[in-house]
């Protein structure tokens, strides 16, 4: 599995359970710009991927923006359900 396919299914992933979770679990639904919070990381790290091709390995390296994706879920998920 390609690094771009690992991001872009994390991404879809985390997108699906943030909606899960407003629907079903928060007394009133989520924001546009929180909902899709992994959605906006996936940007930063295409484009990022694409215009610093000498970016070093951090820059490249799909576990660690996966990683960063499912924090910035986790985050968004408990600073809505305070």
């Amino acid at each position: 599995m390609s690094g771009d396919l690992l991001v872009s299914l994390v991404t879809a992933v985390c997108v699906l359970a943030l909606a899960v979770l407003s629907r079903w679990f928060l007394p009133t639904p989520m924001s546009f710009v929180l909902q899709f919070a992994p959605v906006w990381v996936y940007i930063v790290y295409f484009l990022s991927a694409r215009r610093r091709p000498s970016a070093g390995e951090i820059g490249r390296d799909s576990k660690v923006w996966s990683a960063t994706i499912v924090l910035v879920t986790m985050a968004v998920a408990v600073v809505s359900a305070i």
